[in-house]
Parts: structure tokens; C-alpha cells; sequence
């Protein structure tokens, strides 16, 4: 039997909510400025996610007027708001790409999930690196048949220049796969390694870029491709 996962569904603004009664002022991967609210806008909005929070079961308030946040939630907020870096998963397959963070503080490790479609993030703690890794896998689209592609598609496979031919193939309906690294710099966020998939019917091509260098493009089977990430992966 596998050990139940706790998992919370979140607006943004209740992230930073959370975030703020760990004493940050904000939380990785978000992207939400209320500098331009008055004062009072500020309070009155962090007291709405206060009230959504308790509605949800998330939080308690006693009587003496402290909160007290669910356990694991409390661990997950104080971990992401904390980390010295993260991985954003990217999978376009489609016009709404779906992205996912992942991090990993200590014994904490969580993944955060967001859903464009109720525009809320599904936050779940993960147990193991072995278990981040599977999930980062497991996004990976599924390759398709060759039947009927003609000569002039495969021009397109052969252009040498990267940005047109990623252009072209992502227009020809190829889906994306894009893992990064990314380092917390104060409130500043910095990319330090990227991987890439692209992925048109059965074909599949790696492009990664470590610092300082460019990007490299490879053709590659998916058996190559998931020892690549793997390695990828390990390296975090």
C-alpha cells in the first residue's frame, strides 16, 4: 500500500499568505506584486486569505488570536520559501502549458503544480529524491506513429538554425518538455542549467545548456533521453 500524500490546493495570494507568517516576504516561482496596494488594500487582502484558509481547513486561528497552519503545509511553505534554488517543469502539448516546481530543503521535498484552467496550484509533499525524479518522468509526452509524414517535414528535422528550427517544429505541432534550475537570488530568480525536450511524433531531440555555454541540440531515442534527464536530475 502506498503511503497517503497530503495535498493542498491554493490561490497565489494564499501562498503568500502562508509565506508571510514563516517571515518572507514572497515565494519562488510567484509572481505577485502588491506594492502598488495601499496599505489598508494590503491588510484587507491578507485577511481574505486568512478567511479562505480557515474555510479550507488549512488554518486555525485560536483564541488568543494566533494562527496555526497545518503541519505538513507549514513545513512545505517554510521549505519552498526558503530554498537557495528550485526546478520549473514546462510541458506544452497544446496552447496552455502546465507547469510544475519542485523543492527540496532538507528533509522536505514538495511539488508544486499549477492548473491554468482554475488558475490554483496543487501543492503535495514528495517523500524521496527517487520519487521527485519519477514525477518529473512521468510528464514526459508520448511519443507517436511516422505513418504519413512526407519528405517536405523532414527538411524541417535538418535546419541548422536552432531558433528557427525550434520555430518551425513547435508550429508543426511538436510538444515541449523543459526542465530548469533555478537559483533564488534575493528576490531575483536566475536560471543556472536548462534540458529540454522537443517532441514531434516519434522522434525526440535533447537541447540543453549549462552555464556559460551554448545550446546544444541532439537526436536521441527515449530510452537516451530519460537516462539524459536521470543524470540531469542527479546532478540538482
Amino acid at each position: 500500500m502506498e503511503p497517503a500524500r497530503e495535498s493542498f490546493e491554493l490561490q497565489a495570494l494564499e501562498i503568500i499568505y502562508l509565506a508571510a507568517l514563516t517571515g518572507e516576504s514572497g515565494f519562488p516561482g510567484l509572481a505577485v506584486d502588491l506594492e502598488a496596494e495601499t496599505e489598508s488594500r494590503q491588510r484587507a487582502l491578507m485577511n481574505a486569505q486568512m478567511r479562505t484558509l480557515e474555510a479550507k481547513g488549512y488554518l486555525e486561528i485560536d483564541f488568543m488570536g494566533l494562527a496555526k497552519v497545518n503541519e505538513v503545509l507549514h513545513e512545505c511553505i517554510a521549505a519552498g520559501a526558503n530554498s537557495a534554488s528550485y526546478l520549473c517543469q514546462v510541458v506544452q502539448n497544446g496552447d496552455k502549458p502546465s507547469r510544475i516546481y519542485y523543492f527540496h530543503q532538507g528533509n522536505t521535498r514538495f511539488q508544486l503544480e499549477y492548473l491554468p484552467e482554475t488558475n490554483t496550484y496543487i501543492m503535495q509533499e514528495l517523500y524521496a529524491q527517487h520519487e521527485m525524479m519519477f514525477q518529473v518522468i512521468e510528464r514526459i509526452p508520448l511519443l507517436q506513429s511516422l505513418e504519413g509524414e512526407g519528405d517536405s517535414e523532414q527538411d524541417l528535422f535538418e535546419e541548422p538554425d536552432l531558433e528557427r528550427w525550434a520555430e518551425e517544429i513547435l508550429h508543426a505541432g511538436a510538444s515541449l518538455y523543459a526542465l530548469a534550475e533555478i537559483r533564488c537570488i534575493g528576490k531575483e530568480a536566475q536560471v543556472i542549467r536548462e534540458l529540454n525536450l522537443v517532441i514531434h511524433k516519434n522522434l525526440m531531440w535533447v537541447l540543453k545548456r549549462e552555464p556559460e555555454e551554448e545550446i546544444t541540440r541532439d537526436r536521441v531515442t527515449l530510452s537516451t533521453a530519460i537516462e539524459e534527464l536521470c543524470l540531469w536530475l542527479q546532478a540538482v
